[in-house]
């Protein structure tokens, strides 16, 4: 009767103490896990598959100290509804940051695929209208890069800057290629996970899709090269 008694308690005691310590076990592991969480959420935030490209290239381009903004539909995203959803990423780089930094088309390449990025066309060359559309690494986007070129004073170019486009219509101009015309502009800069982007101005936007941009107009590319009237004649 005494060693039952004996065995009795210590089967109790054993009982609590098992409580008690699953429920410190699980008081513990909520407290970790609700930590972890909140980490995990800092320095992986959700993010489109639209962001996470231009967190990648933002990657790229510094790595290679080569400023860039948004441009074309993806400003217009960006002004329109605060995000960049739309059918791909659009972005624009002046000719005088790859010259500065003595970038050439091959080593521009290279570093991008690096990245992960990769080529999927490539347009002009880098003296006249050269333009890139990779794709990207995590969320295999089209983004399309457009080098922008100072206008030309000798050929009676009075604009401050153009770009190229290519294919259908363009193929029978002049270079061979389609010219857009863009006055001097300012770009915006605002902050997205603690990095800093920059983004075309609303003038831009407004020489380019005309005074009404932000009413949505759904159309094509080529439909495009018919009334925009920013498209030099030649």
């Amino acid at each position: 009767m005494h060693k039952t008694r004996i065995l009795l308690v210590f089967i109790i005691s054993l009982g609590i103490s098992l409580i008690y310590g699953m429920s410190f076990f699980k008081n513990t592991l909520m407290f970790y896990d609700t930590n972890i969480i909140r980490l995990l959420i800092r320095s992986n935030p959700p993010m489109d598959k639209f962001t996470k490209c231009l967190l990648d290239a933002q990657h790229v381009f510094v790595n290679l100290s080569l400023p860039w903004f948004l441009a074309f539909g993806t400003a217009l995203m960006y002004y329109r509804s605060n995000n960049f959803i739309s059918d791909d990423i659009d972005i624009g780089i002046f000719i005088d940051d790859f010259e500065k930094m003595n970038i050439s088309h091959t080593e521009f390449i290279s570093t991008v695929r690096r990245h992960g990025f990769k080529l999927r066309s490539a347009y002009g060359n880098m003296t006249h209208g050269q333009g890139w559309t990779l794709e990207c690494p995590r969320s295999k986007l089209h983004f399309g890069i457009f080098v922008f070129y100072h206008g030309d004073p000798a050929n009676n170019e009075t604009f401050a800057w153009w770009t190229a486009s290519y294919n259908g219509p363009c193929n029978t101009k002049r270079y061979h290629k389609c010219r857009w015309s863009f006055p001097d502009f300012k770009l915006d800069t605002f902050e997205m996970y603690g990095q800093q982007f920059q983004v075309a101005s609303k003038q831009f936007l407004t020489v380019q899709y005309g005074p009404t941009w932000m009413t949505p107009r759904k159309y094509g590319y080529f439909e495009s090269l018919t009334f925009l009237t920013n498209l030099i004649d030649e």
